[in-house]
């Protein structure tokens, strides 16, 4: 099989997944990680760094996002993640970002994804992608952070403290997009905002510390049952 053979495959697979017809869907996608398995290596790392290639770097894959939970089918995704781990462990590029893009969310993968986008950052092929990740991944964690604002917190200091460190370490090292940094100044008048709001004893309204910051915040819905 030649990556053709692979993509032909595919796009078999997401004609009748479109039409409906599931069960041979997946009776489909089974036959193409059976055809991956019996490849020799050389061959199977050719077709899916390939493959990673165009749907991480590129819009070809993007029907594969129109399918169901928008993501690559769960058979293939299980065989990438076994085939590209070595190559994380062995600290590759682009694989180290390609890995964190595909299972940051993963049930099993999400464990692995920062340590193995930390090493894509340090890496000598380090590329703008893998920047700006890194940046959103702290930027995630402080906006995971204020879920609950003003009620309280959901990390800790030590937390905040880490990712606004690691946030600016990366501007002194690297360029990053201007959307990223006006996030990162948001991020950081918000908490100061929550931080006021708390040492003053939570006497004034949150609302007050934003209005006087000039900032919006979008507030979660909490629901709190009685025991």
């Amino acid at each position: 099989m030649v990556y053709c053979d692979f993509s032909n495959s595919l796009y078999k697979y997401l004609d009748i997944y479109h039409n409906g017809l599931k069960k041979l869907a997946n009776k489909e996608m089974q036959a193409i990680v059976g055809h991956l398995r019996e490849m020799s290596d050389e061959n199977q790392d050719e077709i899916l760094t390939q493959f990673l290639s165009d749907y991480c770097d590129s819009d070809v894959w993007d029907t594969l996002k129109d399918r169901g939970n928008a993501d690559i089918p769960y058979e293939l995704k299980e065989y990438i993640l076994m085939w590209i781990t070595p190559r994380c462990e062995e600290k590759k590029m682009p694989e180290c970002r390609w890995y964190y893009e595909l299972f940051r969310n993963h049930k099993q993968g999400y464990q692995a994804a920062v340590k193995y986008l930390e090493i894509a950052y340090s890496s000598m092929k380090c590329d703008q992608k893998t920047i700006d990740l890194l940046f959103d991944s702290y930027l995630d964690i402080l906006g995971w952070g204020a879920h609950h604002f003003p009620d309280g917190c959901i990390i800790g200091d030590n937390t905040i403290v880490d990712c606004f460190q690691k946030c600016e370490d990366i501007l002194k090292e690297k360029t990053v997009s201007e959307r990223l940094i006006n996030q990162l100044n948001y991020y950081r008048i918000l908490y100061e905002c929550y931080n006021r709001y708390v040492d003053d004893g939570r006497k004034r309204k949150f609302e007050d510390y934003l209005n006087e910051a000039n900032i919006h915040f979008l507030y979660s819905r909490a629901f709190y049952y009685e025991k």
